[in-house]
């Protein structure tokens, strides 16, 4: 089995928009009715926004290499 340029370019590219739709699931569910997130408190505030930080460029490293590949592949 053979994996080409292009297929890394693809997964990078898919594993990117998973990670930046999980992020912005994540805060939807922890939106009350108003709009407004709630957190149990200050520290599982910290824990998620960092963890959310991490997703997003996560996200945002995986889409653009994967993009970058594509484009020079």
């Amino acid at each position: 089995m053979h994996i080409e340029l292009t297929d890394y370019g693809v997964i990078l590219t898919v594993i990117g928009l998973v990670l930046g739709y999980w992020r912005q699931k994540r805060k939807f569910d922890r939106t009350n009715f108003a709009g407004v997130e709630q957190f149990p408190s200050y520290g599982r505030k910290l824990v998620a926004t960092t963890f959310d930080d991490l997703i997003y460029w996560g996200a945002i490293g995986s889409l653009f290499s994967g993009l970058f590949i594509l484009a020079f592949a």
